[in-house]
């Protein structure tokens, strides 16, 4: 496979599952698209587009950053990954060759004394764990590929040895097995997640820059949502959102997943309020008693936001839309947005705090 990874993983699959930054950043690097030329591609600022390139850049300190940077570049520059046509299918995850393996790894590092051990020049890392009598156990292997995009992805953190390195996993890896597991049980009750216009809402064009907005590809594979962007710290300063609402906002997420609500068109006012129905009767275990009481809790915490900041949260949270979007969408002052998902966000921390965290039995 003339395009492919050592691991026979192509590089155009990798790039899947990179945010726009690095691709911005490929363009640039090794393309030599200039930053003002990728600004107007975008419609944004060109101080935007530099902030990304040099926030890309100043991964590389970590090896495996380093090593998938290279390679990736290396293909970009022999014609062998193509930054242009690259789209996100969220119907083909099932056939996507890197899950299975990150889901593998991810688990296998949830073992008591798990590390990652990774040496340079070898195309498998292997994930151990010290027994009683010190020996080390194998517990899990993968591509070096699959293991330095958990690294970009910031799943897994370490430190390097001479040749070797070691990593272990981050809160954010926790976050992202959970997200995995939970898009399983999805498939498992018969739902595929998609992305689908939320509430119902025509696509209007306002000015060119709300044109090049609409006409974006959808979010790639593993990408961060725009919540645990918000949720992340930048350099001294502190997350603008908090991790409680972090939490808040992924567990209307899982639940909005585990309902299957964007595939009954539960994207409406009315259609929440009809879904929220007393269950009558034990619960048996079922699948289908799952997506009910999923789809219950769901409509509760969007009947606590009301209507206004329903809309926000479901947008975000939900449907995982850009704050750019939403705000074009909603015809909401600029930088707006993310101030009223705050203010969303923290009703719902507190409806939350008021019930019950019993729905979190996501492995069956």
């Amino acid at each position: 496979m003339q395009n492919a990874t050592p691991s026979g993983i192509e590089h155009n699959t990798v790039l899947r599952w990179l945010p726009d930054e690095v691709h911005l950043y490929l363009k640039h690097t090794e393309k030599g698209t200039s930053i003002r030329a990728l600004a107007r591609d975008m419609g944004v600022h060109a101080s935007t587009v530099m902030r990304q390139v040099r926030k890309t850049e100043a991964r590389r300190d970590d090896p495996l950053v380093d090593a998938l940077l290279t390679r990736l570049g290396a293909g970009v520059r022999d014609g062998q990954a193509d930054l242009g046509h690259i789209e996100y299918n969220p119907n083909g995850q099932e056939e996507d060759p890197v899950s299975p393996h990150m889901l593998r790894l991810l688990r296998a590092m949830l073992k008591d004394r798990a590390v990652m051990v990774v040496s340079q020049g070898v195309d498998t890392a292997v994930v151990l764990a010290a027994r009683d009598d010190g020996d080390p156990i194998t517990l899990a292997k993968g591509p070096t590929e699959v293991v330095e995009l958990m690294a970009f992805r910031g799943w897994i953190e370490g430190s390097t040895k001479g040749r070797v390195c070691r990593y272990h996993m981050t809160p954010d890896g926790r976050v992202a097995l959970n997200r995995m597991l939970a898009q399983m049980e999805s498939r498992a009750t018969g739902f595929a997640e998609a992305q689908t216009t939320f509430m119902g809402a025509p696509q209007h064009s306002v000015g060119t820059a709300h044109k090049r907005i609409a006409n974006r590809t959808k979010r790639p594979i593993g990408a961060d949502s725009p919540v645990r962007v918000l949720g992340r710290a930048k350099g001294q300063q502190k997350p603008y959102l908090g991790p409680d609402l972090v939490r808040a906002a992924e567990r209307l997420h899982r639940d909005f997943a585990l309902g299957q609500c964007a595939m009954s068109g539960i994207n409406s006012w009315d259609r929440v309020q009809a879904e929220i129905q007393p269950t009558t009767g034990p619960t048996t275990g079922h699948p289908s008693d799952r997506k009910l009481d999923a789809r219950k809790r769901f409509g509760e915490a969007i009947t606590a936001l009301g209507p206004e900041l329903a809309q926000v949260a479901m947008a975000v949270c939900c449907h995982e839309r850009g704050m750019e979007r939403i705000e074009a969408d909603m015809a909401m002052p600029a930088r707006s947005g993310k101030y009223l998902l705050r203010v969303a966000l923290s009703y719902l921390a507190r409806h939350y705090d008021k019930v019950t965290g019993d729905d979190h039995d996501l492995i069956y």
